[in-house]
């Protein structure tokens, strides 16, 4: 129970999601451009990749045990912020890659405040992420529940 058994990754609909400092953040701001570099590839070839937004918040934040910094002995540890980076289609397409390798983002920052960095560009496109499998069902099920409801009233 709750765990997942598998992902729906589309590969011409990929991103990078970058572990940037939590004191390199005052300078992120969502649709910069970024240069990226695979080693799977190696130097290459280069992705242009482009700042989405900020995910929800760092990963301790999320882990299954989160530090408890309120001890006598504080040590400050400087966070990892993910940050969501496109990859464009088109160069997906030339140099395929595949979830869970490794880049290196070189996001060039701008004095521009063009975008708030609570803004996200992100949105999750419906082809390749949805199933019509089920339809039958869930028809199925819909008409049953007005026949009860029907019956029932």
């Amino acid at each position: 129970p709750d765990q997942r058994l598998f992902s729906v990754v589309p590969l011409n609909d990929l991103w990078v999601v970058a572990n940037v400092r939590e004191t390199a953040m005052r300078h992120i701001r969502p649709g910069q451009s970024v240069q990226l570099t695979s080693d799977y590839y190696g130097d290459d070839v280069h992705y242009h990749g482009r700042v989405l937004g900020l995910l929800p918040g760092a990963g301790s934040a999320f882990g299954i045990l989160p530090p408890e910094n309120a001890t006598g002995n504080y040590i400050h540890i400087v966070e990892r912020v993910p940050v969501r980076i496109a990859l464009p289609a088109a160069e997906l397409a030339q140099h395929p890659l595949r979830p869970g390798l490794s880049m290196v983002a070189e996001i060039h920052w701008t004095r521009s405040q063009k975008h708030s960095v609570l803004k996200a560009l992100t949105t999750t496109p419906i082809r390749g992420y949805q199933t019509h499998i089920y339809n039958g069902e869930l028809r199925h099920a819909q008409q049953r529940a007005a026949a009860i409801i029907r019956d029932n009233a």
